[in-house]
């Protein structure tokens, strides 16, 4: 029988690496597309991805986003398109994240339906596209809640995703929406990462009585298992899943884990009014974001909307993906997030 074969848009980046890999695993003939840029960068953390994406096999051909010239050259006689690429920040300007994560999804969609080949095509959406739980009642379900983005790059996502829906309504495109949480695990440098790497190296660590907000969590080999499992379900056609795991872990009883994972002291706080703290850290988030961004264009480190998301609970259900069938590698984060700070100490990330 002829290999399946799939092709993986941002699969040089943290998760579409992961997704390469679980594909090649599984004997797909994986057709790798990124920017050339992307595929060719020096930076150390960026390019364990690249390495990853080279060492299964995975041909690779560059491709932009924002040029259709380029998306023309990717195959689209293929069994399955994962679609990853994104730009995946809050404080990025609105044209930029509309014309990549809305224009481009456009774009590849229209590349793709002109080939019936294809079995599904699987698109990255974003759990944050829900809001905030004050104003979409918890747990979040894909088929109840409805979407309420709070900030530009979930109102792309959002966009996306619409469109996608459209497509498949319209012009019967058989896709699959995905809408992982918060995505860790080795190589990962940003978002979950990003948080990991913040509170292990923290000198000790603390958290108010009252910060009892839950945090969800997703390894991102779960995010593409579930990814390829659900392109191979039937059922999945034409349907939204949420990606998490089972844990409920409370931001006060993460940062306990941390300590202790880490053998560093941990500190019970008062209880503290969050909304005094998320206006000040907005105001100094605007100041940092016109000192690194607007003067030395080499920032920003603080993205303010995600201060909105200080202590909320945050509870997705994940019944829809679990009544497929999947099981969950990581069900519980904490064995994964030590194997993930294990893999950042051995490979230089941090001490």
């Amino acid at each position: 029988m002829a290999k399946l074969k799939s092709l993986v848009t941002g699969a040089c980046g943290f998760i579409g690496s992961h997704t390469v890999e679980v594909l090649a695993e599984a004997g797909h003939e994986v057709i790798a597309t990124d920017l050339q840029s992307t595929y060719d960068t020096t930076d150390e953390k960026k390019k364990v991805n690249v390495d990853a994406v080279k060492a299964t096999g995975a041909v690779f051909i560059p491709s932009d986003m924002t040029r259709r010239s380029t998306l023309e050259k990717l195959p689209m006689d293929v069994d399955y398109i994962f679609h990853v690429a994104s730009v995946f920040s809050y404080g990025a300007p609105w044209e930029v994240l509309y014309r990549v994560n809305v224009e481009g999804t456009m774009e590849l969609v229209e590349l793709a339906l002109k080939d019936r080949k294809l079995r599904r095509f699987v698109c990255w959406g974003a759990g944050g596209v829900y809001g905030l739980p004050e104003r979409n009642p918890i747990p979040f379900r894909e088929d109840e809640s409805m979407p309420d983005p709070g900030n530009n790059y979930l109102r792309a996502k959002s966009q996306q995703e619409q469109y996608v829906m459209r497509s498949g309504k319209k012009h019967g495109l058989p896709y699959t929406i995905i809408r992982p949480t918060t995505v860790y695990g080795p190589r990962g440098y940003y978002g979950g990462g990003q948080m990991l790497m913040g509170l292990a190296t923290a000198p000790v660590l603390g958290a108010p009585k009252n910060f009892t907000g839950r945090i969800p969590f997703i390894h991102v080999r779960d995010v593409a298992r579930a990814a390829l499992h659900l392109a191979q379900y039937d059922k999945a056609s034409m349907e939204v899943y949420n990606v998490n795991d089972d844990s409920q872990m409370s931001t006060k009883e993460f940062f306990r884990f941390m300590a202790e994972l880490r053998g560093k002291r941990f500190f019970n706080l008062p209880s503290i009014n969050v909304g005094p703290i998320r206006k000040l850290a907005k105001t100094a988030g605007a100041i940092e974001h016109f000192v690194t961004a607007d003067l030395l264009k080499i920032g920003p480190f603080l993205e303010t909307d995600a201060v909105d998301y200080l202590n909320g609970d945050f509870v997705y259900s994940n019944e829809k993906l679990k009544s497929t069938g999947f099981e969950f590698l990581y069900p519980d984060p904490r064995p994964g997030i030590r194997e993930t700070i294990d893999w950042f100490v051995t490979n230089g990330w941090m001490k």
